[in-house]
């Protein structure tokens, strides 16, 4: 009996003295993932001819926008295409305002897996639970861009991070609910008539730290 004792103590204690095993996250493929430095390959401190140097002429397509001004698109028709929006007006294009991933189906990240496809509940979850405020889908300019954070969990991790949150569907919403909503030119995700829209992150930026 006292052997049988010793062994089982002694079991118990190797047991016990062996050190916590903790999960690591996943590694990302450095090709995919979203910081403060950039977009992939795309970094903030790329100018245009470092565009074309480190791509080649053929990746990349100019666009105008009313709204946004210049921007160039990398792999244009691809699902990792990503724009690049100029402070400049004219070329030569130097100086990056924010670079955005738009596409639906997106593959990027950030260290903690915000993406593209989110839906507003589990965006604001990431965040720390904390609220999130973004401008209305109905405003006349930047509709659906997002302000802030609210020094939630996704601005302490990603200072340099924004998006576009989309409205895809909703249900049982009122005419006169939707109108006075619509007044609004500032949301908050915990705004009780989202619970009945689905919204999700359409388009995600990166800006240079201000």
């Amino acid at each position: 009996m006292r052997v049988c004792f010793l062994v089982s103590f002694l079991f118990l204690f190797i047991a016990c003295d062996q050190p916590g095993k903790t999960t690591k996250k996943p590694e990302i493929n450095p090709g995919l993932l979203i910081s403060c430095e950039g977009i992939g390959e795309v970094k903030l401190t790329d100018s245009h001819a470092a565009l074309e140097k480190k791509f080649g002429a053929a990746a990349l397509t100019e666009h105008e926008n009313t709204e946004t001004g210049k921007y160039t698109t990398i792999w244009e028709n691809d699902v990792k295409r990503v724009n690049v929006y100029w402070q400049e007006s004219k070329a030569p294009f130097e100086k990056i305002r924010y670079i955005e991933a738009p596409d639906a189906l997106s593959p990027y990240l950030t260290s903690d897996s915000v993406r593209v496809g989110l839906t507003l509940r589990e965006l604001v979850k990431k965040n720390g639970n904390m609220t999130i405020t973004f401008r209305n889908f109905f405003a006349s300019k930047q509709g659906g861009v997002i302000k802030t954070f609210n020094s939630g969990e996704i601005a302490k991790t990603n200072p340099c991070l924004g998006g576009n949150l989309e409205w895809v569907k909703q249900t049982n919403i009122y005419v006169a609910e939707q109108n006075e909503f619509r007044s609004k030119e500032v949301l908050e995700s915990y705004d009780r008539i989202l619970e009945r829209i689905e919204v999700v992150l359409s388009s995600i930026r990166i800006s240079p730290k201000q």
